[in-house]
């Protein structure tokens, strides 16, 4: 790979992960939004069956045309609100979060409104429905702006000092002619309707708190994963930029070396020398091949995947691509069904390829011969499963534990740096897949790689931190 494109490393993911971090927050507005839906459909329910109960069993009499008004009115506006969102959802890019919010805090104000002249139709500040306010204000603590919040107190604070004094009084709400005996335990209607009230107020607040609070702290779960994979992407940028300067410092003295060494090589050949003398010239050219080996590698591995776009292959092809030039010796056994072979893949596929291929050679280093080395594929689902299996000495479970740790090899020195496997995982897992190890000493080791058949071009925006929960209730 060359050097300007591992150079790129430190540039190439920073704005992918603003727009990552930005869409898990305005998560936090969908979550809200989706909530609010849910309980005004709850509230709407509630109100209605409350009516028809208080007309039908307790016999008393509402003007039930404007009240039912009232509640066509909050379920047109409620339908409204799912079909904007349906059409911009919270999480929509480009479209701030704030934007909701706006809207959830009018939602909220024309409910207080709704709430006020339901009150005022059946009793004003006697009906004991008035503990709704606290509702109300409530949750537009929760979910509002600090400056949403104290206007929908004050508007809240307004209504209830309205309906003090400008209300359709309600006779069965009067104390002088509540109505005793007709209700069990000698309760009135206003008793019994402060009873419902204070039960159906905390339902609700408890409810919608415990289920905001369970979505919020997946969320937040979603969050901590994503700051841990930046911090994994860091630690790839250090390492890039660390291949990078190598690279590019030690470059122009090693080829300026090998000149002069050649230039050597051949002024001696008219010279006598004694054997000593051209094995030590042999013996720097090696070590400087060695050297610009190294350093090509570490280009290579810093390199990968980054900034690669998403390119369509068959599962064949990728095997191919995975096992292609890991040894001359003998081919690596391959087991899966030839049916899967034209499965279609939608992945960087030289990224992918190339840590795949990192993998089967160190489970060559660790057997010692490619016929020992077996790479089986299968499909589970929407995922493509890939097993390498070796026959070698196993991996002690002490060292199993560390596998994986940049800089952390068991090969002799000079064998390999240490970060094939820190890499290889780090590009699975940004494809949204798993890598794991599975080794028995004495039984050989399994490297069990799992990817997703189809990546998206930007993965993060296709996760969805509220996992299976599409609603509220």
């Amino acid at each position: 790979m060359p050097i300007d494109q591992v150079q790129s490393l430190a540039s190439s993911s920073e704005e992918p992960r603003k727009l990552n971090l930005s869409y898990d927050i305005d998560a936090r507005t969908e979550i809200n939004v989706r909530g609010v839906i849910a309980l005004r459909w709850v509230a709407v329910s509630g109100q209605l069956l409350t009516i028809l109960a208080v007309q039908g069993l307790l016999g008393v009499s509402l003007p039930l045309r404007p009240l039912l008004m009232v509640l066509g009115l909050t379920s047109v506006l409620n339908v409204g609100l799912m079909i904007a969102h349906r059409i911009i959802p919270a999480r929509f890019p480009g479209f701030s979060s704030t934007y909701w919010q706006q809207v959830l805090g009018l939602t909220m104000a024309f409910d207080l409104a709704a709430l006020t002249a339901l009150l005022y139709l059946t009793g004003g500040i006697s009906n004991p429905f008035t503990s709704f306010f606290f509702v109300n204000i409530v949750l537009a603590a929760i979910l509002l702006p600090q400056g949403w919040v104290w206007f929908l107190t004050l508007l809240g604070i307004g209504c209830v000092a309205l309906l003090n004094s400008w209300y359709r009084p309600l006779a069965e709400l009067d104390p002088a002619q509540a109505m005793r005996g007709a209700l069990p335990l000698g309760m009135t209607i206003s008793r019994l309707g402060s009873f419902v009230a204070y039960a159906a107020c905390s339902s609700i607040i408890v409810l919608f708190i415990t289920r905001i609070r369970g979505q919020i702290q997946r969320l937040e779960d979603h969050i901590r994963e994503l700051a841990q994979e930046n911090a994994r992407n860091e630690r790839l940028d250090s390492l890039g930029t660390l291949a990078a300067g190598a690279a590019h410092e030690l470059a122009t003295p090693l080829s300026t070396i090998a000149v002069i060494m050649k230039e050597v090589e051949l002024e001696l050949m008219n010279r006598t020398v004694s054997d000593q003398t051209v094995a030590d010239i042999a013996l720097i050219r090696t070590e400087l091949d060695r050297c610009r080996d190294i350093l090509d590698r570490m280009s290579s591995d810093a390199g990968l995947v980054i900034g690669e776009s998403i390119s369509t292959i068959t599962l064949g092809e990728l095997i191919r691509e995975c096992t292609e030039g890991v040894d001359t010796r003998a081919a690596v056994k391959l087991a899966y069904d030839p049916a899967i072979e034209s499965l279609i893949l939608r992945a960087p596929i030289e990224g992918l390829a190339q840590a795949v291929r990192a993998l089967v050679k160190n489970a060559i280093d660790a057997a010692g011969h490619p016929q020992k080395v077996t790479l089986y594929a299968a499909t589970a689902g929407f995922n493509v499963t890939m097993k390498i299996e070796d026959q070698g000495a196993g991996i002690a479970p002490e060292t199993l534990r560390r596998i994986g740790e940049p800089f952390f090899t068991t090969k002799e020195p000079g064998k390999g740096m240490g970060l094939g496997v820190y890499l290889a995982r780090n590009v699975v897992e940004r494809l949204g897949g798993t890598l794991e190890y599975s080794s028995k000493p004495g039984r050989g080791t399994v490297v069990s790689i799992s990817i997703p058949r189809e990546v998206s071009q930007d993965r993060s925006f296709s996760i969805d931190p509220l996992g299976n929960a599409t609603g509220l209730f």
